[in-house]
């Protein structure tokens, strides 16, 4: 796999996050079906990172997971389709409900608030469209290398 192959998937998961992650974040929180709005600048320890760009850089290197994923993904399979699944499957339910707890020590799959959980579907099945859209829709000058 071409290094540049590799930067493209986090570029195109990172800004999966930044434009439709955040997005469905914002819809969510203008709802009121949220408490958190979108692009917040909360920093994040042990650097002090503002919250958005920890999410988007940590999306991005999901990003890099799925460019090396991406060719084994089944001829008959969209694009849009692996993605969305990738995107609930890895970053989601490994990442997020289960990595992330154990690391912080707090209760996996966002303690069993179902609330919580099925936002998070939504959240992360709208990165996942994002993504595949950045990853055929940007020029392909980028996967090239």
């Amino acid at each position: 796999m071409k290094p540049a192959t590799l930067a493209f998937g986090f570029l195109c998961a990172f800004l999966g996050v930044l434009f439709f992650h955040q997005a469905t974040i914002g819809f969510y929180h203008g709802m009121g079906w949220s408490p958190n709005p979108p692009f917040r600048q909360t920093p994040i320890p042990p650097f002090g990172v503002p919250q958005i760009w920890n999410a988007c850089f940590w999306g991005g290197m999901w990003g890099i997971l799925f460019a090396l994923l991406e060719p084994k993904r089944p001829a008959a399979m969209p694009v849009w389709l692996f993605a969305v699944i990738f995107c609930l499957a890895l970053p989601l339910v490994v990442g997020a409900w289960i990595l992330v707890p154990l690391i912080k020590g707090t209760p996996m799959f966002a303690n069993g608030n179902t609330t919580a959980m099925l936002r998070s579907l939504g959240i992360y099945g709208v990165w996942g469209l994002g993504l595949a859209l950045f990853w055929r829709g940007l020029p392909a000058l980028f996967r090239k290398g």
